[in-house]
């Protein structure tokens, strides 16, 4: 700052102080009458610092927004308040700070000020977002309604009237009162949502995935289908809309909910359909590639992997062993078994939070075209799922084949009376028999196949990885979207596991080490 416009500050300052001192002499030496008058003008001031919304909570009622708090000032308008200003604020803020004052408003200034001084007072109120569960939350517009995710769909239960508010006396001519003081009303209210999320669970899984540019994670209780926590990359600033709207990247996008090509995540729906329909012993000779109606399909083992049985073959995720799966049961069977995991049917997990439908090709499709039911059957072709719902896939074979709908609200509280929110029963999508052979085949496959980047001696877990083709060509090549889909044996109940990556090498390297990282986690934690 130059030595010219210090020295105008200074004398700003100065005139604004003797004119503020002028008004309180006058006011001394007026006639009973005025004093009068004035005193009839005299009223008191409100500004509103911040709007309160109903809180959001994690299952053990712990905060989720409105966690963490930040320190604001109120600049009074008063012989005090001008030089308040100047050590807050420098340039042309502080000129046009000031002028705000010099006409009767209060300042207020996102900064603490710690000295004690009848010019102002600063306040600690609590930040609505702390960047935790951003796209699960959502975020609201300047008229304090709910745009985007829980904000938007419980509006109506979050939505207050409520602000915290600092009251001041002023007179006739709108300065504060001299040692008439100040209140403060902090507007609490005893509105929330209360989630399935734990919110320990979701700093454990937003850390692992922090490594990842774009994609998605989610971990389901498997036993009653509650949310427990859930990511979506990249993240965004729910304080500023305007670049993420504008960002090539869409982190707008809840990618949990969001439909991909699934790839050999899916084989367990055959595998299920097989020991279902008696097909349990199918055995095949893997020898790379597979000829039908002189089409090639290829294994992603070129050299093969040689005579396997259904165990083998989901442990290796042998792809022509699936193909020829596939057509061994046909297009009733995969699509029946397809269908009792509700594949292709949007998924409302509450509070205005929808899973994307997908897409499963029709039973008319597949009896139609070998080579769509060939597709199908490693999870390729016209299939397309969200993290979500191949998730609750997976939480059926843990959980003896019951399938829950997903959930992420457990209850709600509005003026003071708590709501829990019904769960809808489970459905039984495969036998017990079927899910308990599935869960040791997953089991197999950490310990010895494809998965065993996610395998930790000792921890209960199985799960598949999955390397699907998108059709996206980038830079000359094909981008790929990695998976790993899984379950974790927990000291109290079952978790279900989902990671999904985009553009990678392949899901047993690049989704398998954020699983295991994950899983340690929740174990060292004694989930």
């Amino acid at each position: 700052m130059s030595s010219f416009f210090k020295r105008a500050v200074a004398g700003f300052i100065a005139t604004l102080t003797l004119m503020l001192l002028c008004g309180i002499r006058v006011a001394t030496v007026a006639t009973d009458e005025k004093l009068m008058a004035a005193g009839l003008n005299q009223s008191k001031r409100k500004v509103v610092i911040s709007q309160r919304r109903g809180s959001i909570l994690d299952c053990f009622g712990r905060p989720i927004t409105d966690e963490i708090l930040e320190s604001v000032t109120l600049v009074f308008p008063n012989e005090q308040g001008p030089m308040v200003l100047s050590e807050l604020l420098t340039g042309d803020e502080l000129m046009t700070a000031l002028n705000k004052l010099k006409n009767g408003n209060a300042v207020r200034v996102n900064k603490a000020y710690k000295k004690e001084t009848e010019g102002a007072v600063s306040i600690e109120i609590p930040k609505r977002y702390s960047g935790t569960l951003t796209h699960i939350i959502g975020y609201t517009d300047s008229s304090n309604n709910g745009v985007a995710g829980l904000e938007k769909g419980m509006n109506s239960i979050l939505k207050s009237d409520n602000a915290i508010i600092v009251s001041y006396e002023i007179d006739s001519t709108g300065r504060m009162l001299s040692g008439a003081g100040y209140s403060i009303d902090y507007g609490q209210t005893d509105t929330f949502v209360k989630l399935t999320v734990d919110r320990e669970i979701q700093i454990i899984l937003e850390n692992a995935m922090s490594v990842v540019e774009s994609g998605a994670a989610v971990i389901i209780d498997a036993e009653n289908g509650k949310i427990k926590a859930t990511v979506s990359r990249p993240d965004y600033d729910p304080y500023n809309i305007a670049d993420a709207l504008n960002d090539e990247a869409a982190p707008l996008i809840n990618r949990a909910l969001y439909s991909y090509n699934v790839g050999s995540v899916f084989k367990p729906c055959l595998a299920a359909a097989a020991v279902e329909n008696g097909k349990a012993d199918y055995r095949y000779n893997c020898r790379g590639v597979f000829e039908h109606s002189g089409l090639s399909f290829k294994c992603h083992k070129s050299s093969g992997h040689s005579v396997l049985d259904l165990k083998s073959a989901i442990s290796q995720s042998c792809n022509t062993y699936f193909y020829t799966l596939g057509l061994e049961l046909g297009a009733d069977a995969v699509y029946k078994t397809a269908g009792s995991f509700r594949f292709s049917k949007p998924l409302d997990l509450g509070g205005g939070i929808i899973s994307s439908a997908g897409s499963l090709p029709s039973k008319e499709a597949l009896l139609a075209s070998p080579a769509a039911l060939i597709n199908l059957s490693i999870g390729q072709g016209d299939l397309m799922l969200s993290p979500v719902a191949i998730s609750l896939m997976y939480c059926a074979i843990v959980n003896n084949g019951k399938y829950y709908m997903p959930s992420i609200i457990e209850g709600v509280s509005k003026n003071g009376v708590y709501a829990p929110n019904e769960s809808l029963p489970p459905t039984l999508a495969i036998n017990a028999d079927t899910a308990q052979s599935l869960k040791e085949y997953l089991k197999n496959t950490l310990k010895e196949g494809t998965g065993n980047a996610a395998y930790i001696e000792g921890i209960s877990a199985g799960g598949k990885t999955g390397t699907a083709q998108t059709g996206w060509i980038k830079d000359g090549r094909n981008i790929l979207n990695g998976w790993f889909c899984g379950f974790y044996e927990g000291m109290n109940t079952n978790y279900v596991i989902v990671i999904l990556k985009e553009d990678v090498r392949s899901g047993s390297y690049d989704c398998a080490p954020i699983f295991k990282e994950v899983t340690e986690r929740l174990n060292g934690e004694g989930y």
